[in-house]
């Protein structure tokens, strides 16, 4: 596995993730419409960013600790059996940090 090359793909995703949870906070800082009836649709929209904030700030973490697990040399090894991750798993999954087997 070309691990420099899953590397820059976790950066990048890493800083495409940080630039949408900015996006996300900035929407969650806006200000709110004067009537009632609009107050109440943005706040539905409001509930829904947080949902995806969580969510996008749970994947910036996942990618941490694969960018972590490639500089301690560890990222091709589950962290339950101390086993292989295939290449085809990493692939998929980027942040994983089990094989197959202790996935299931």
């Amino acid at each position: 596995m070309d691990i420099k090359a899953a590397e820059k793909k976790l950066r990048d995703k890493l800083a495409e993730e940080v630039n949408r949870l900015e996006s996300i906070e900035q929407r969650l800082r806006g200000t709110h419409s004067a009537s009632f009836g609009e107050q109440a649709i943005e706040r539905e929209g409001d509930e829904v960013d947080e949902r995806m904030e969580e969510t996008v700030i749970r994947e910036i973490e996942m990618i941490k600790v694969a960018l972590d697990r490639i500089e301690a040399g560890n990222y091709q090894t589950c962290t339950s059996c101390g086993g292989d991750i295939s290449e085809a798993r990493l692939v998929a999954l980027p942040y994983t940090t089990v094989c197959i087997a202790c996935a299931v």
